[in-house]
């Protein structure tokens, strides 16, 4: 009979915690890399976020064709913000 302890039991959470995480960080770095080309200057992750996120609101405003005025809106007034983010990061 084999009794584990609780340090395994945690150590085995943190690497799968670790793992998860490299998961979801690597097709992000990904992108960063092929932002950096494009753009021709290294990106850190703060400014790939910057981007990624006023391509998310650009989208948010122009593709839903169903949307309410409020939501275009709105979706309008964060892709502006998520703009002006961007600038100040990539200054």
């Amino acid at each position: 009979m084999i009794l584990t302890t609780s340090h395994s039991i945690w150590q085995a959470i943190a690497d799968k915690m670790y793992h998860l995480s490299d998961v979801i960080i690597r097709p992000i770095e990904m992108l960063r890399d092929y932002y950096s080309i494009v753009l021709e200057r290294n990106l850190n992750m703060r400014q790939t976020w910057a981007l990624i996120e006023a391509q998310t609101a650009f989208f948010l405003g122009i593709l839903p064709v169903g949307y309410a005025f409020i939501l275009r809106a709105v979706a309008l007034v964060w892709f502006i913000i998520a703009l002006k983010k961007c600038r100040k990061l990539l200054a």
